[in-house]
């Protein structure tokens, strides 16, 4: 008896990626990512190309497709390096400025007996240990930058829960079922906080850099979230409630968030 596939080795992967190298007039290169989504789509993101479309459509037809899409695609290219431009190159050394809640902390370096950040008024100090300074295999940067973004993660941690418990008892006033479970800190890059159906709100810690209006928009953003799992009218208009300048803010975020690095 004849030996078939089995029927699993038949199936169509469920992603596959090709590369298409520029053939000189585009000025860029693309991935054509097929898998099983239902329609077809072109992502610009981090200088990067990807059409996005499903097994079945024909190769020939996604790259007629991003010939003619090809001017949209350069002005997003173009957006997108400009905007990492201005991106800060953080130095981490002494006398370096850095960002907290609008005002510009000034880094200080010192000698101390561990690895530890502390503000003192307008400064930003850092105590580097002498198994760290005198280490030639570690650069000393890397334990400055270790040190701040574990003083901003402790900093934001302590801020956006008060400010956040602030905000939900100002919502349960009228709206009884504002209650969160937790606040919780992630780093992510698309977004500055999300609120879960069971009540855990989650913040950049970067937000803390920002200016503090734009800190407490994004609360107001979040809490709102506890009364409304949308973005619908009602939605936005609780957070023009509590939070008249909203939209402010927002372009704010979009405009600079990108710079708020650490």
């Amino acid at each position: 008896m004849p030996k078939f596939p089995s029927p699993s080795l038949l199936r169509k992967p469920q992603t596959r990626l090709i590369t298409v190298e520029d053939p000189g007039h585009l000025g860029f290169d693309y991935k054509i990512r097929l898998s099983k989504r239902k329609s077809a789509a072109i992502e610009v993101r981090s200088g990067k190309v990807v059409v996005a479309a499903p097994h079945r459509v024909a190769q020939r037809d996604l790259k007629q497709w991003v010939n003619e899409k090809a001017a949209w695609i350069r002005d997003k290219l173009q957006q997108q390096a400009e905007r990492e431009d201005e991106i800060p190159e953080r130095q981490f050394v002494d006398g370096e400025a850095w960002p907290w809640l609008g005002e510009s902390l000034t880094l200080r370096l010192v000698s101390g007996p561990k690895l530890l950040c502390e503000r003192h008024d307008g400064h930003l100090q850092i105590a580097l240990p002498k198994r760290i300074t005198s280490n030639p295999d570690k650069p000393i940067t890397t334990a400055v930058q270790k040190a701040l973004q574990s003083w901003y993660q402790q900093q934001a941690q302590s801020l956006l829960e008060a400010k956040t418990q602030a905000v939900c008892q100002q919502l349960q006033k009228n709206f009884p079922q504002a209650q969160y479970q937790k606040v919780q800190l992630r780093r992510t890059k698309s977004k500055w906080g999300h609120c879960t159906r069971q009540g855990v709100i989650q913040y950049n810690w970067l937000i803390v850099q920002a200016p503090e209006w734009i800190v407490d928009y994004l609360v107001v953003h979040e809490c709102c979230h506890l009364v409304h799992h949308n973005h619908s009218r009602h939605y936005w208009n609780l957070v023009a409630n509590l939070n008249p300048d909203y939209d402010s803010a927002r372009r704010w975020l979009h405009q600079h968030g990108h710079t708020l690095v650490v």
